[in-house]
């Protein structure tokens, strides 16, 4: 498993294409001060596939980002489920990529839920929502810790053939507030994901 993904085990608590929309001011202002550049391009066109999108708004503009499959030789995805050692219950995470830019860490969010004994559609507890300045889940960060945030699973569908892949779709909602991040200041978030989601082979599942 890559190492941000390793990262991503340690800093949390005891694991259909649309068309890209246009940001508005306030968060053309959040990716100034993030330092994401605009004109950055991947140099492998071809690679990560993309696989998802989560579409919405953030403090009343439109927002965007996307999911990758970043597998190469080990599955690696950026929109995966599977089972929490500590805890013994399915944790389904989203990490999105700002569109079209798999290659930059800057703007990423980061949403994590569980959703029990198996991965299957409702309200998903122990919600967390952030966003990222730069590469570090625990650097400066928009989050929802200490606030409300929400979690909803829509639709599981059925394993797609020859892949550990199933399509998930659902809903997010919280109120992220800046920690080590001067400039910024609390605001809603509310977004909408459909992507593949990589599951583990053993990975007990209720779907649709």
């Amino acid at each position: 498993m890559a190492c941000w993904k390793a990262q991503l085990r340690r800093s949390t608590p005891p694991r259909s294409r649309v068309k890209p929309v246009r940001r508005g001011f306030a968060f053309a202002a959040f990716l100034a001060l993030a330092g994401v550049s605009a004109g950055a391009e991947s140099p492998f066109p071809d690679y990560p596939p993309k696989v998802g999108d989560m579409v919405g708004s953030l403090g009343g503009a439109p927002v965007a980002w996307e999911t990758y499959d970043f597998s190469v030789g080990a599955y690696d995805s950026s929109a995966w489920a599977d089972l929490d050692p500590d805890s013994k219950r399915v944790k389904a995470r989203l990490m999105g990529y700002l569109v079209g830019k798999p290659d930059e860490r800057p703007g990423r969010i980061f949403a994590i839920g569980e959703t029990g004994k198996a991965l299957r559609k409702g309200k998903a507890r122990k919600v967390e929502v952030k966003i990222l300045q730069g590469e570090d889940l625990d650097g400066p960060r928009l989050s929802s810790e200490g606030q409300r945030a929400e979690m909803r699973i829509d639709h599981v569908g059925p394993q797609i053939p020859d892949s550990y892949n199933r399509k998930v779709t659902g809903r997010i909602k919280a109120k992220l507030c800046p920690i080590d991040w001067p400039g910024q200041k609390c605001q809603n978030i509310e977004l909408t994901f459909d992507t593949l989601m990589q599951v583990e082979s053993t990975l007990p599942i209720v779907a649709d």
